[in-house]
Parts: structure tokens; sequence; C-alpha cells
């Protein structure tokens, strides 16, 4: 193949064998992701679409799986739940994780990565919870949790009283107590979370700038907010970014404190369309009605996107971003 004239670009030259095979193999290599692009997301997310619209039984078009979600929205579903609730669960834990957690993670990575006297242990410490898996964990927090557990022990001793659901069954077992439980578990066991990555982020500041802030009477929490917090903003805005993009996907360990059920509060609108999916999924009818949480999906993602947008808006105003 000849040049054609008045063309700069390569694309018109021969190519030799060997770069013939060279492109062969590249474009396969990235064949791959692209068709798993195309089946798992492109695929199953436009399957879902048209779940949401379609008659379980007999495949036709009806906004009947929206009239549903509505009912739940205003009262309680055909299951029992009520969707603006685990909305609203969901939120909290949200707010909790990002809004009073992480910036305590932040803080206390900070003091580590400046290697404060005995960070060495803290470190450890802080580590220790990363290696432990969650079903690991959700069993330890259960068996304290009980009864007879050290923490119903310990606050009854100190004259808190409990009802008669959580003096027999434990903490998890009473509407009073299960929720309110998860929350100041994700409180203490999510301070830790991120550790690894935000200290890759402080590590990142160039030390000419720490020693110009020195010179400038910047002191120890000075350093912090003036020039390394502003340096690690596009890491710790990027995974709050992340995390808004999960608000209505993540669990919160649910499925294992609840065993599988939601009772006594323990759901969120991440656990209920996990636990909806995979009791539809294990039934043994000749038809599924996936098309009720593929409405939800759809009408929790008409939510979330325009909140992902804004909350990504509000962290780039938040603080201008540092190139380093």
């Amino acid at each position: 193949m000849t040049i054609i004239k008045g063309e700069s670009s390569s694309f018109f030259r021969k190519y030799s064998k060997l770069e013939r095979k060279d492109f062969l193999f590249c474009y396969l290599l990235v064949l791959i992701p692209v068709v798993q692009f195309l089946i798992f997301w492109v695929y199953v997310n436009l399957d879902n679409i048209l779940l949401a619209f379609r008659e379980d039984w007999t495949g036709a078009f009806t906004f009947r799986h929206f009239e549903e979600v509505w009912a739940g929205i205003i009262g309680k579903d055909v299951y029992g739940f009520n969707l603006l609730e685990l909305i609203g669960k969901s939120v909290l834990l949200w707010c909790l994780s990002n809004l009073i957690v992480f910036p305590i993670s932040i803080a206390t990575t900070y003091v580590l990565y400046r290697r404060v006297w005995g960070h060495y242990a803290f470190r450890v410490i802080y580590t220790i919870p990363s290696l432990v898996g969650g079903v690991i964990w959700v069993g330890l927090t259960k068996i304290v949790c009980e009864w007879n557990g050290p923490i119903i022990s310990a606050l009854s001793s100190m004259g808190v009283h409990f009802d008669y659901a959580a003096s027999t069954q434990g903490l998890f077992g009473s509407y009073s107590t299960a929720f309110p439980t998860i929350f100041i578990l994700s409180f203490v066991l999510g301070i830790a979370g991120g550790n690894v990555i935000i200290t890759g982020a402080f590590s990142r500041t160039p030390a000419d700038l720490i020693d110009a802030g020195k010179l400038d009477g910047l002191g120890f929490w000075g350093t912090f907010w003036h020039i390394e917090l502003p340096c690690a903003w596009p890491t710790i805005s990027t995974l709050m970014t992340v995390s808004l993009c999960s608000i209505f996907v993540a669990d919160s360990n649910f499925f294992l404190y609840s065993n599988g059920t939601g009772a006594y509060g323990l759901a969120n609108m991440g656990y209920y369309l996990y636990s909806l999916t995979f009791r539809i999924s294990q039934s043994t009818a000749l038809v599924r009605p996936y098309g009720y949480p593929a409405a939800i999906g759809i009408c929790v993602t008409l939510i979330s996107v325009p909140v992902v947008l804004l909350g990504r808006k509000l962290l780039d105003k938040i603080m201008e971003t540092v190139e380093i």
C-alpha cells in the first residue's frame, strides 16, 4: 500500500507482518474488557431497565411496578417495607460515615502520618480491623451484643435499663436497640477506614512546602489545614464521591446482622435490594418477578444521579485543587 499524497498519517503506510501481529495482539487484548463491559454492564443494565416496564407473566408493557414503588413510599410495599424509611436509613448512615467518621479518620491519619509518639502501635491497631473479614467482625459483635454479653452486662450495672426483647434476645433482637447499635458500630469501626489511601495522599506533599510553612510560622494543625489537606483534597474528594455513588447500594452488613431477615429495623435500601433480588433468584416459580426490584433500582438511580453531580460540584468548591 502506497502513501496517499498529502496525508501525513501513518494509517496509509504499509505495515510489516510483525507490526500487523503486534496490532492484532493489542486489539485482542483490548477486546476482552470491551466484551465484558458490553455484556456485564451495557446488556445487564439495559435488561434491568426493560424489566421495570415489563409485566412479569405476560411481558406486556406496564407501569405497575412503579405504582408498587409509589405504594411502598407512601405506605408499605407488598413485602411489608416502607421504602422511604429504607432510604432515610441509607442517607443517615452515609452522613455518619462521611460527614462525621471520615473527617475524624482524616485527622487521625494525619496525626499518625506525622509520626507522633506511639504512632507505630496505633498503626498496628488501625491495620488489624482491615485484616479481619467482615463476616468475622459481624460474628464477634453479635456475640458481644448478646443478652448475656459484656455490653448489656456493663450497661446494666451502670443503671441502664433495656426492654424485654433486648434483655432476652440481645441488642440485635429489639426494635429499640438494633439500629442504634448498628449506628454506634459504624462510628467505632469506621474510623480506621481509608487509612492507607489517605496516608498515601499525604505522602505526596512535597517536603519543601512543609518547610516553607514552618518558616511562615505554621504549627502542627496549621500545616494540616493549609498545606496537607489541600494537597490531599483530590484523593479525599474522590473517595467521598465514590462513597456518594454507593449511598443507596451499601448494605452496612444488615444482611449478616439480621441473618437475612431484615427484622427489628435492620434494613436499609442497599440491604433491601440485595435481599429482595436474592430471594427472587432462589424462588422455584416458573416466572421470577424481577420487575419490582428493577423499578426500585431505576427510581433510586434517578435520585442518586443528581445527588452525586451536586455533591461533586460542592466538593470542588469547598477547597481548590492543588497541583503537585
